[in-house]
């Protein structure tokens, strides 16, 4: 990340959080004893819960997931795969209080917990699914964590981001999409927003305009997001899709200024979805425009800031949906925005 970030120091946190969990080691381990009973009534021998607290710790210190997953290996040469996984997700819960505690940087640490629970749960899935068994599921995981721990720090973000999938997929649905390409866009307009787990609340919950020093840290969510899929395997491959889902046909869009067909034909369906979503939801700074009015900003920006044909396409969605429906919040009784304001309007969501 930049030096001007206020995350700056990821590193350094998780040091404190592994010196923290090596220093407490028994007590912790009693801890997460004491909650797999609770949790699974499960007994577990502290000695072996101590081992993996270790392997926990110097995970943390070297930022390398893979050591929790050496350990689990291991581990399921005594204990039932299913077991080995919830002594993990229990040690990594317990981990975070004690992050949160100590006032630790919890964007970071929540960010590698999840990873290494993300990576628990594939490697049982793919050890120990039948024959036949859908081939997704460890990224299906993964997704489920993260969106998780996104909800637990901003629902309506994690709401936002599960629309835009639907929408996506609504989209390559109408455009006639291969059914892989469909699933990329769907997963990658859930995911879309997950860097913002790195953006501090003053900013992310700011209910009046951003200052410039703000925006330029809120930009850098798309970068972010991308930075922590590629450390999931299982993810790694939706990376590029968010990393530019705020680019502009025009080239005007950050963080690389791509343009055109420079940017992903699933990057261009996500940045449609997830604008319109986005510009007909309730904001602390604004309120939803109108599926009308939202039509005109699209209308505004087809061909410069949006893929003309996926923006043709999004129009007659919203068009049909606000035929079809009854809800009175579909169809605003206040005067219509013209395009420019509407867009100035809303352009803090897009």
């Amino acid at each position: 990340m930049r030096e001007d970030s206020p995350h700056d120091a990821p590193h350094s946190s998780r040091a404190q959080l592994a010196d923290l969990l090596s220093e407490r080691r028994a007590e912790f381990s009693n801890d997460v004893v004491s909650r797999l009973r609770r949790r699974e009534g499960a007994r577990v021998s502290p000695l072996i819960v101590r081992t993996l607290v270790h392997a926990l710790a110097a995970a943390i210190a070297e930022s390398d997931p893979d050591v929790v997953a050496h350990w689990s290996r291991m581990a399921r040469h005594a204990h039932p795969a299913p077991l080995v996984v919830a002594m993990i997700e229990t040690a990594c819960d317990a981990a975070l209080e004690l992050a949160r505690d100590e006032h630790a940087d919890l964007a970071t640490v929540m960010v590698f917990l999840e990873i290494v629970k993300a990576r628990a749960a594939a490697h049982e899935h793919d050890e120990h699914a039948p024959p036949g068994a859908d081939p997704d599921g460890a990224s299906q995981t993964a997704i489920q964590s993260l969106l998780a721990m996104l909800g637990a720090r901003d629902d309506a973000t994690c709401s936002h981001s599960r629309a835009t999938g639907e929408l996506g997929r609504r989209i390559a649905a109408r455009l006639g999409l291969a059914a892989q390409t469909t699933e990329r866009i769907v997963k990658g307009g859930i995911l879309h927003d997950i860097g913002k787990i790195r953006v501090p609340d003053s900013i992310l919950f700011k209910p009046g305009t951003l200052e410039a020093d703000e925006w330029e840290i809120m930009k850098r969510h798309a970068e972010a997001g991308a930075d922590i899929l590629t450390q999931i395997p299982a993810l790694a491959q939706y990376a590029p899709i968010v990393g530019a889902h705020h680019e502009r046909c025009d080239g005007r869009g950050y963080p690389f200024g791509l343009r055109g067909e420079e940017i992903a034909l699933e990057s261009r369906v996500v940045a449609v979805a997830d604008s319109f979503h986005a510009m007909t939801s309730d904001r602390p700074y604004r309120r939803a425009l109108s599926y009308g009015e939202a039509i005109v900003v699209l209308n505004d920006g087809r061909g410069s800031q949006w893929d003309a044909d996926v923006t043709d396409v999004m129009i007659a969605l919203a068009a049909e949906d606000r035929n079809r429906s009854a809800d009175a919040n579909l169809s605003s009784f206040a005067p219509p925005l013209t395009g420019a304001d509407a867009l100035r309007g809303s352009i803090r969501a897009i």
